[in-house]
């Protein structure tokens, strides 16, 4: 398309009533139509949005001007916007209530753990938005009132009625005050009435170790407002303060769940030291040393902070370990997962400092056998045992578990040592997750650019999740192993996830029909799109060109759109939705 001097800029257009997403789609498509055939009125009325743009304009950006012509930032800024037009009050209240907290992957239809949306700041954002263009939405009722962190409101309603407070949702089953615990709203609401609310709460009688429900009894508030876990999630903004007054108020200190997600944390004993003093000023801190709870192993743990040493020393946190020794810890313990001696965990693992620490306070130096000396000879460096060991026992080499330890370690001149020895790039475990499955977890990068170089095959799949290194490094978020392993694979399932577009041209380039192939049943690579929006979207763009079938439907009856839309990837659904048109 040739540049056109852009008329002025006009007032932003109104949307209609009767304004719905797929008719303003259809008025796209007629847009481009229009300047993919010449019309010289609708190529000025794109560059009234878009000056100086010069290459023949894409679907997506016709949208994109579109919004603009409607005085929206992005055309997902006006699809939300339809969205939000086409809810009833009552859905918009619902999904407040449900992206507004921190929900541990607690699906709050079902109310049971498993795979639900994970947490983190996007979720609160939605909630954030809905509230602000419907404010009516505070006034709706105390969990409402809650979330938009009304200190008015919730006065009022408890003023009216003062049972509320211990009112639990029909849609989740939370009570306002943990609602309050677990919400994470980029609102400047929170951080003035946050406090102010909860000690309104507790004032009317407020249960601060009231959790989630009889199945999850130990998702308290207090467990709320500290964070923390398998997913990192935020703590609370004034966390200190909101803990304190929970205490304060009746919560018991001794939150074991807190301190499980703590522990998975960075090496810290912030929140070691607030609950235990808070233990200690009720005379209770025998609670850490006694029967550990659930959420801190049960029975077969010999203690609470038994178990949170043998995370401790797994982990490498060698202050929280000391810490833990300080208080009752016994360095001689038994890690709750290996049923291994801590001490021996530190030395096989290479965790020196630990060792250190425990040693100081009486753990007894174990007897190793001479498989476990020699992955404690990779822990630590001792080529001349390595190599003692191996010509003595050749049978080691073939054990995954020194050449993990090298690739925790990111210890390429380690696992050079292993490989020179004899022992095979390919060295699995009992499920065939290979080195170079491991390397890809621990995003160690310069060994796994040794094993490929000594002939590790790149596109094995393990036996327990059928993935390639490739989407194993997708999955846990190491972006620069993937695209390191996307330069040297022919995973196209992996690949689409990775978001490798160049690669996965030339693949298509070879072989046209992968567009379509299904390298899982029922799952053909539209539905195997990046996380990151724009990399879906050229993923997404590129496999249609190849004929990619956007009205194939998966297992689930879903078409490519509709997972796409599930996944948050609405400028992706949007572009292939529009291919099923042509």
């Amino acid at each position: 398309m040739s540049p056109v001097s852009p008329s002025r800029i006009l007032s932003p257009r109104t949307l209609s009533p009767g304004a719905t997403i797929d008719g303003l789609r259809r008025e796209a498509k007629r847009w481009l139509k229009a300047m993919t055939g010449g019309d010289a009125q609708a190529a000025r009325r794109f560059l009234t949005h878009f000056p100086g743009h010069a290459a023949p304009p894409k679907l997506r950006e016709v949208q994109h001007a579109l919004a603009r012509e409607h005085g929206f930032p992005t055309w997902a800024a006006l699809r939300q916007e339809m969205e939000d037009r086409a809810r009833t009050t009552a859905e918009r209240i619902r999904l407040v209530l449900e992206k507004s907290v921190n929900r541990y992957g607690t699906d709050p239809g079902t109310r049971k753990w498993g795979d639900y949306e994970r947490d983190g700041p996007g979720r609160g954002a939605v909630a954030a938005r809905l509230l602000a263009r419907h404010p009516e939405i505070a006034r709706s009722g105390i969990h409402a009132a809650i979330v938009a962190h009304d200190l008015d409101g919730v006065r009022h309603l408890l003023d009216k009625e003062p049972g509320l407070v211990h009112d639990r949702s029909d849609f989740d089953g939370w009570t306002p005050l943990l609602r309050l615990a677990y919400a994470r709203l980029p609102l400047a609401a929170v951080e003035r009435n946050a406090l102010a609310i909860a000690a309104l709460l507790l004032d009317a009688g407020a249960d601060p170790d009231a959790g989630w429900s009889s199945e999850a009894p130990e998702f308290t508030p207090l467990v709320g407002v500290i964070g923390g876990g398998e997913g990192g999630q935020a703590p609370h903004p004034q966390a200190e303060a909101f803990a304190h007054l929970l205490i304060d108020r009746g919560a018991n200190p001794f939150a074991a769940q807190a301190l499980y997600n703590t522990s998975l944390g960075a090496d810290d004993t912030f929140w070691l030291d607030l609950l235990w003093d808070e233990s200690a000023k009720r005379g209770e801190t025998s609670t850490w040393t006694g029967p550990a709870p659930n959420a801190l192993g049960g029975a077969r743990a010999a203690s609470a902070i038994a178990y949170l040493l043998g995370n401790a020393v797994s982990n490498n946190h060698p202050r929280r370990a000391e810490w833990l020794l300080a208080h009752g810890a016994d360095a001689r313990g038994i890690d709750f997962y290996s049923r291994q001696p801590v001490i021996k965990l530190a030395l096989l693992g290479g965790h020196q400092a630990i060792a250190e620490v425990l040693l100081r306070h009486g753990a007894i130096p174990p007897a190793l056998t001479e498989e476990e000396a020699f992955t404690a000879a990779v822990a630590a460096g001792d080529v001349a045992t390595l190599r003692r060991l191996a010509q003595a026992h050749p049978a080691f080499l073939r054990r995954i578990g020194p050449m993990a330890t090298a690739i925790r370690r990111h210890r390429a001149d380690l696992a050079e040592v292993l490989l020179d020895l004899g022992m095979s790039p390919d060295v699995a475990d009992d499920h065939d997750c290979r080195a170079l499955h491991f390397a890809a977890h621990a995003g160690a990068i310069e060994v796994a650019r040794l094993l490929i170089q000594r002939g590790a095959e790149v596109d094995a799949f393990d036996g327990r999740y059928g993935g390639s290194p490739l989407t194993h490094a997708v999955y846990h978020g190491e972006t620069e192993m993937a695209a390191f392993l996307a330069g040297h694979s022919r995973n196209f399932r992996g690949l689409c996830f990775a978001g490798a577009v160049d690669r996965l041209r030339a693949l298509l380039i070879e072989e046209p029909n992968r567009a379509n192939r299904q390298d899982r049943p029922g799952e053909p690579a539209l539905f195997c799109l990046p996380d990151e929006e724009d990399k879906a979207v050229a993923v997404a763009e590129l496999l249609l060109s190849f004929g990619a079938d956007p009205t194939f439907r998966n297992p689930l009856d879903h078409t490519p759109a509709e997972a796409a839309r599930r996944r948050g990837l609405d400028e992706a659904a949007d572009l292939i939705e529009a291919a099923v048109d042509g």
